[in-house]
């Protein structure tokens, strides 16, 4: 008898009705401690930890490692504080969302461009793109010279 090691596909009524148990809720919910499991081993990987290394600077047991690993671990806030710290790394990277990048200070540069009636508005960032030719130039009767 020869063992396959190819997937095969299986259509079950039986296991389509399990799936079809399943909630929206239920699927997102499992796929974020999926994630959140892979980018801890994207992060071990990272600095060459075992499990067991990793346990050791996390605090925790190695089975307690292989459980999150697993994908089915029901993360604490607190935990994945824990884990983000061992890592020396925000919360958010480890949650893999992108941080957000707040600006609190913003400059507009009003340039008058010889003796024309045209203003061009500009910021540094905008990469020299008038953004608010649309909205004030226009509402004052104004051309912008900006292409």
């Amino acid at each position: 008898m020869t063992k396959s090691t190819k997937a095969r596909n299986h259509n079950s009524s039986k296991f389509q009705d399990v799936l079809d148990e399943i909630t929206p809720l239920e699927m997102e919910q499992t796929k974020v401690k999926m994630q959140i499991a892979a980018r801890i081993e994207d992060f071990m990987k990272a600095r060459n930890w075992s499990k067991s290394q990793f346990a050791a600077n996390v605090g925790k047991n190695p089975s307690e490692i292989t459980k999150w690993l697993s994908g089915t671990q029901n993360f604490t806030i607190d935990v994945l504080t824990q884990i983000a710290s061992t890592f020396e790394i925000e919360l958010a990277a480890l949650l893999g969302g992108k941080q957000i990048q707040v600006i609190y200070r913003k400059e507009i540069f009003v340039k008058s461009m010889g003796v024309s009636n045209s203003i061009q508005l500009t910021t540094p960032y905008d990469d020299g793109i008038d953004v608010y030719e649309a909205s004030l130039l226009k509402s004052q009767g104004i051309k912008s010279t900006h292409p």
